[in-house]
């Protein structure tokens, strides 16, 4: 079977844990859907082992000229939790509309009310005047008039924890994922990953499989996210290192002996049993990490 060629505007841990998932194959076999969910300082792609806490999002945070930001969101909303779609869009309630599941509606709807409230921080803007405009891809950035300082960001959420990387005139693509223990890794691995990753995916014990399989997963997905329409190529032609505890690396891009020198890649660990990662053109830079309490704004 051909690997599939996926571009910026694919995710394609969605659909590929899903089917490399025994469990879910035999719930699909039954007729039921189960969803796949479901300041610390950066050197050399990783962040210390003395990283800061993430700490209580900041009322106006600085514009992030010489740092990354990232965020991250509980999209899983408390019974008391208010509807929050007063600060979508049209198109976004739609959207919103669209969701058969009610769990599934409410993490679209706390997400995008989530970044609205984010940038319009960084922008001075209200959360409900910001205006995207979408790239071929799909990708949101703020519209160019409202958006002088080319402030960028992206997305990521798995089972009810997302996460949003924010940075100012650089590309940024960040993935992050609940590490799961039923899923045929090195299946997978073969399958999408480059021959190097499954190699050393393959030497690895058992127990330091999971970890090193989805650090692997989040640094090639947040490349390619980062990389969106300018850059498309088999996943199997590009290699990232798969070590959760070393510094994340792009290794080798096979139709691009330059990308190495272009991008950096950085670790992330927002929770216990989560682990994630951050692709940004250029070189590495401090990475400040924040705790975004979409409750606590909403009843503010």
């Amino acid at each position: 079977m051909n690997k599939p060629r996926l571009n910026g505007s694919t995710r394609f841990s969605d659909s590929c844990l899903n089917a490399f998932n025994p469990g879910v194959r035999r719930k699909n076999r039954l007729g039921r859907r189960e969803r796949l969910e479901n300041s610390s300082t950066v050197q050399s792609g990783s962040m210390s082992n003395e990283a800061e806490p993430w700490r209580a999002a900041p009322v106006q945070p600085p514009f992030p000229v010489d740092r990354i930001d990232v965020w991250q969101i509980c999209l899983d909303a408390p019974e008391s939790a208010v509807d929050l779609q007063e600060v979508l869009a049209r198109d976004e309630i739609a959207r919103a509309e669209r969701f058969h599941f009610t769990r599934d509606r409410q993490h679209f709807v706390r997400c995008r009310s989530a970044v609205r409230e984010i940038l319009g921080r960084y922008l001075g803007i209200p959360a409900q005047d910001i205006r995207f405009s979408y790239e071929a891809n799909g990708k949101p950035q703020v519209v160019e008039d409202q958006n002088p300082q080319q402030l960028r960001f992206n997305i990521s959420h798995s089972s009810g924890l997302a996460v949003i990387a924010v940075a100012s005139g650089r590309t940024i693509g960040v993935d992050v994922e609940k590490i799961r223990p039923d899923v045929e890794y090195l299946e997978l691995a073969e399958r999408f990953f480059s021959t190097n990753e499954y190699k050393a995916l393959s030497a690895l014990p058992s127990n330091q499989l999971a970890r090193a399989f989805f650090a692997c997963w989040t640094r090639k997905e947040a490349f390619i996210k980062a990389c969106g329409d300018g850059l498309s190529f088999p996943l199997s032609e590009f290699s990232v290192s798969i070590d959760p505890d070393a510094p994340a690396t792009l290794q080798e891009v096979r139709t691009d002996p330059r990308a190495a020198t272009r991008w950096s890649l950085l670790s992330l660990e927002p929770q216990e049993g989560f682990i994630g990662a951050l692709a940004v053109e250029g070189p590495a830079q401090t990475i400040e990490q924040w705790r975004f309490d979409l409750d606590a704004e909403s009843e503010g």
